[in-house]
């Protein structure tokens, strides 16, 4: 091995030990010996899994960026447009986000490591609310998880339910969640289930089933991560059974845990005693 080749293997070995911040003085070194154009881009897109991995993701991108600035032709581009992307997902820059991760998968869309990439679409136009152009990625990738990955199988039917429900199929809404919770292997996973069947039955009006499936939720998984949209369908389901006292209760926890929550407004024109009836709830999924 040459000195480059050598100091390369160095800077691979401190990342695999996560000695990340060692390996990217050794990165950063190397560009001030003069590499070649090939070998800098090499550098760069080695940086780029480096900051990915410290979460410094402006970073990340920029150096997927200079990456392809020095080497055009570099012949893992797929690798580059789907760690930008996932880069911009988490910089909550979402249209970018979905410009890279299509790019990506333009080039390779049916190797093993891409299925992250189409799952990473569906979890975006779900959270534009794009529901069609989500279930257009789940359908894409269901048959590989459910072969092959079943805890992300599980994780999609969540994201299936749901927009089976946004986009009113709530019939087969249910039948998803349904299945969700006879395959859940565990209680937080079968949180997630009963936490969906619970807007069905809001839906649908059987208030009693709802407080009694967001309480399963809660044994579950105490820690349950829409703990917000749990409270708005107890409180309201409370008000609609006439217990005006329990709403009271919920309301002011609500409020007090979530002063700019997502229920705000329409729990404050409930508690006023507005006419009407509650909006759906909306999902923090």
């Amino acid at each position: 091995m040459n000195a480059f080749e050598d100091t390369l293997q160095q800077a691979r070995g401190l990342f695999e030990q996560k000695k990340y911040d060692e390996a990217a003085e050794v990165y950063l070194s190397t560009l001030k010996t003069n590499p070649t154009q090939p070998q800098k881009a090499v550098i760069w897109a080695e940086l780029s899994w480096l900051f990915y991995q410290q979460k410094q993701y402006d970073r990340c991108v920029e150096a997927c960026e200079n990456t392809l600035e020095l080497d055009a032709d570099y012949e893992a581009k797929e690798d580059l447009f789907r760690l930008a992307g996932f880069s911009y997902s988490a910089l909550n820059r979402m249209e970018e986000a979905i410009k890279y991760l299509e790019k990506s998968l333009k080039i390779d869309n049916s190797s093993q490591k891409q299925q992250m990439a189409v799952f990473e679409l569906l979890k975006i136009h779900f959270r534009l609310q794009n529901y069609k152009e989500s279930e257009k990625w789940i359908n894409e990738v269901e048959s590989y998880f459910y072969q092959n990955e079943k805890d992300y199988w599980l994780t999609l039917l969540f994201f299936k339910g749901f927009v089976k429900y946004y986009t009113n199929e709530i019939e087969e809404s249910e039948h998803i969640f349904e299945e969700l919770l006879e395959n859940a292997q565990d209680d937080p996973r079968r949180a997630t289930a009963l936490f969906g069947l619970a807007f069905i039955n809001f839906h649908r009006k059987n208030y009693l089933n709802t407080i009694n499936l967001c309480e399963t939720v809660t044994k579950h998984d105490p820690a349950f991560f829409d703990m917000e949209s749990v409270g708005f369908l107890t409180a309201v389901s409370f008000k609609y059974l006439g217990r005006d006292d329990i709403f009271e209760k919920y309301y002011l926890e609500l409020k007090k845990n979530y002063p700019d929550g997502r229920y705000r407004a329409e729990l404050a024109k409930i508690h006023r005693g507005g006419n009407g009836e509650a909006q759906e709830p909306d999902s923090q999924s």
